[in-house]
C-alpha cells in the first residue's frame, strides 16, 4: 500500500498501524525499542473482551460471586498477556545480510539476520512485505543469532528495492496483537530474462588487436601450463594428466585465440527486434557462451566489453544488459 487510498481495503487495526508506520524510518540495522513497537488488540482479543462484559454484566445482575471472580481472572489474564506480547518484539536488532543476482521471474532471496541479546527466547514472530503471499514464521533463541531467507517475486529486469517489512507476533495467547515495520536497505540486481528461443551464437568475431570482426577461426594447441585460478574448464588437459599421473592439473595453451573472441554485438541484431527481445537474445548468447567456455566480448549502445571469459565477465555482461534504459 502506498498511499492513504488503499485504507479502504483495511480493517480498522490495519488503518491506525499505517497512520503510525508513516513517520520517517531508518533503512538498514534496526534495535525494535517502546517507541517502535505497536500493539492493540486482536480479533480473537476483541472478541474475549466481548465476552468478559458479558459475563460482568450477568454479575452483577445474578449477583454471582464466583461470576465477579471467574471474571476479573480472565480479565487479569488478558492484560498480562500486553506484556508478553510486547516483550516478544523488544530488545530485538534486525540486520540485513546478502542476496545474490536472479533473472526476471524468478524469486529473489533475502538473507535476514535476527538477533536476540536477551536471556528469553522469542515465539512466532511473522514477517510479511509487499509481494509475500503468506507470513514467514521465525523463532530466536535466547542469546542467538538466527539467519532466515524471505523470497519475493521478481517482474522487471534492473534493480530492485527490498519493500518495507511489517513483523507482528500473537504470542502467547493471540489476543493483542504487536507489530513494527522494518526497511532492510537491501537490492537485488535483476538480470533480463533469456530468450527461449532462436538463432545460435553469431559467428563474427572479434580481433584482439584491432577490435574489428572477422571470420570464425579454429585454435590450436601451442603447448601446457600449470592450471591457475579463474582458467577456462575446457582447456584443461585431462588427456595429458591420465597419461602422466602425479603431476599437478594442467592447461592447455591455445594460439589463433585472437581471432576465436566472439562479437555479441547489439547493432548487429535484426532493426525489427524490439528493445526487449534484442536484450533477452544477448542475455542468452551471454550464458551459452559460459556454458561453452568461449571468450566473447559484448558491444551496448552505452558501453563496450572487452572479450573475456569466467564468471566475472559472465556477471558484468548481465549486469550490463540488466540496467540498459527500457
Amino acid at each position: 500500500m502506498n498511499d492513504a487510498r488503499g485504507l479502504t481495503t483495511l480493517s480498522w487495526v490495519d488503518r491506525i498501524g499505517w497512520w503510525l508506520s508513516q513517520r520517517r524510518q531508518p533503512e538498514g540495522d534496526l534495535e525494535l525499542s517502546q517507541n517502535r513497537i505497536y500493539i492493540l488488540p486482536s480479533k480473537p482479543g476483541l472478541l474475549y473482551a466481548s465476552v468478559l462484559a458479558c459475563m460482568l454484566i450477568a454479575s452483577m445482575n445474578y449477583q454471582l460471586a464466583l461470576g465477579y471472580g471467574l471474571t476479573f481472572l480472565l480479565g487479569s489474564v488478558g492484560l498480562v498477556t500486553i506484556l508478553h506480547t510486547f516483550r516478544n518484539l523488544n530488545r530485538l536488532m534486525l540486520r540485513p545480510g546478502r542476496v545474490e543476482p536472479v533473472f526476471a521471474g524468478q524469486l529473489a532471496e533475502f538473507s535476514l539476520m535476527m538477533v536476540n541479546p536477551t536471556t528469553l527466547p522469542r515465539h512466532a514472530i511473522g514477517f510479511i512485505g509487499e509481494g509475500m503471499a503468506v507470513k514467514h514464521m521465525v523463532d530466536s533463541p535466547a542469546k542467538a543469532e538466527t539467519v532466515f531467507t524471505l523470497a519475493l517475486p521478481t517482474s522487471q529486469r534492473g534493480w530492485m528495492t527490498a519493500p518495507r517489512l511489517r513483523l507482528s507476533t500473537t504470542y502467547p495467547l493471540g489476543l493483542w496483537r504487536a507489530w513494527s515495520y522494518w526497511r532492510p536497505g537491501m537490492r537485488v540486481l535483476v538480470y533480463p530474462t533469456p530468450e527461449g528461443g532462436g538463432p545460435g551464437l553469431p559467428e563474427g568475431r572479434v580481433g584482439v588487436a584491432d577490435g574489428t570482426s572477422s571470420g570464425p577461426g579454429d585454435e590450436e594447441i601451442a603447448g601446457l601450463r600449470d592450471y591457475q585460478e579463474g582458467d577456462n574448464p575446457a582447456r584443461i588437459a585431462w588427456k595429458a594428466m591420465a597419461r602422466h599421473p602425479g603431476e599437478n592439473m594442467l592447461t592447455k595453451l591455445m594460439e589463433g585465440g585472437a581471432r576465436g573472441d566472439l562479437a555479441l554485438d547489439w547493432f548487429a541484431l535484426p532493426v525489427q527486434l524490439d528493445r526487449e527481445l534484442k536484450i533477452a537474445r544477448l542475455t542468452r548468447w551471454v550464458l551459452q557462451a559460459d556454458s561453452e567456455g568461449r571468450r566473447y566480448g559484448l558491444r551496448l549502445p552505452d558501453q563496450t566489453l572487452a572479450p573475456d571469459h569466467g564468471p566475472t565477465h559472465r556477471a558484468a555482461c548481465l549486469e550490463a544488459l540488466a540496467v540498459l534504459p527500457r
